[in-house]
């Protein structure tokens, strides 16, 4: 079957590279990076990702969830990964054998974690996620050394290193911009309380993708880009480097018809003709991980951008191509891309969409075949 014959996604190695050197000349020269390969690479294949990365010098990748550490693991990543979420206690046994670093975001939870590796005889690795003021997961900035320390003095924990996260690197909002630099200090504050308590800290970072860009004097001893190695932004993000998108996604037209005026398509018969349209049908949907209501969306055929009309189907969606005259049938369509002079960034759906490209990306079904170039 070729994997070309209806809805698919490309991924361009060379700009993969590219952002994370450019990313690396960007960093301060002490700073690493923990590369983000979660939610299967932001939905851009984690394995093929993380080998890419790999090959070009990095060594420490993060990743949401045991599953997904093992994954890497048994694809032959040899550098270190962290787990930024939760994983069970009965399940040390798989943290031990793959010789992984556990995030402990609740003093409660280090002591579960710690109890299972000594029954086990193992030592687990772990991370401490300071909470400084997301509150979602992490241990209060203004906990006592001494409750601290008791915890990371159990035998059968390995202290690492420790982190925090901004709730909102990600906006220019004035207030958002206070709350930033708060959350910095705090973080800065923790980690000077905890070397005054002769706590081995190990390696630091708090900046993800948009602090990176945002907030380049916030860097420490690594930074954990995802949504940035990939060349997108997420949320307002400012440019002082080149970045390239590294994903294209391609359909084909699969039919061309015409709408009679005042006639409807799609369910629910959102959009009726005010005259008559040439109409062509396009080989994927919300079924691929296009979102529904991407209604108001363009795609590009023939360098050409042709507006999506009614609602978008579990596998196909409808366009107008009425100025259009020499659209063919199983022409190549453009959803997110280069079709010569023209582009649609996953920026713009995403914007359109009312969402972040983070949440677009991590929706692509695993229907559209990943093709790396």
């Amino acid at each position: 079957m070729d994997i070309q014959e209806r809805a698919w996604m490309e991924i361009d190695t060379h700009a993969l590279i590219q952002n994370y050197q450019n990313l690396i000349s960007f960093l301060p020269k002490d700073t690493g990076c923990i590369c983000i390969v979660k939610a299967n690479g932001y939905g851009h294949d984690a394995v093929q990702e993380a080998l890419i990365l790999q090959q070009q010098g990095a060594h420490f990748f993060g990743v949401a969830t045991l599953a997904e550490a093992v994954q890497l693991k048994e694809a032959n990543i040899k550098g270190d990964i962290l787990i930024l979420g939760h994983t069970l206690p009965r399940q040390m046994k798989e943290l031990a054998q793959y010789d992984l670093i556990q995030t402990v975001g609740d003093v409660a939870y280090g002591y579960q974690l710690a109890e299972e590796a000594k029954r086990l005889e193992a030592r687990v690795r772990i991370h401490l996620k300071i909470d400084t003021g997301m509150h979602r997961l992490g241990i209060d900035h203004r906990l006592s050394m001494d409750t601290l320390k008791a915890l990371i003095e159990q035998p059968s924990l390995k202290l690492e290193g420790c982190f925090s996260h901004f709730a909102c690197a990600d906006s220019v909002d004035e207030n958002d911009v206070a709350f930033t630099h708060q959350q910095a200090e705090k973080f800065a504050e923790w980690v000077k309380r905890a070397r005054l308590a002769h706590i081995p800290v190990g390696k630091l970072h708090l900046s993800a993708s948009a602090a990176i860009v945002n907030y380049p004097e916030f860097q420490w001893d690594y930074c954990r880009p995802g949504i940035l190695l990939l060349g997108f932004d997420s949320g307002d993000m400012k440019h002082p480097y080149e970045r390239n998108q590294v994903l294209s996604i391609y359909a084909k037209v699969t039919k061309i018809d015409v709408l009679p005026k005042q006639e409807t398509i799609g369910y629910g018969r959102t959009y009726q003709a005010k005259q008559l349209r040439k109409v062509a049908t396009i080989s994927i949907g919300y079924g691929d991980g296009i979102p529904r209501n991407y209604q108001n969306g363009e795609v590009l055929i023939r360098d050409a951008r042709c507006p999506i009309i009614g609602r978008i189907s579990m596998d196909q969606l409808c366009c107008d191509v009425t100025d259009l005259p020499e659209v063919a049938l199983f022409d190549l369509v453009t959803i997110i891309g280069n079709d010569q002079k023209e582009s649609i960034r996953l920026e713009e759906m995403a914007n359109k969409c009312g969402t972040i490209t983070n949440e677009i990306v991590t929706h692509f079904s695993n229907r559209l075949p990943r093709i790396y170039r």
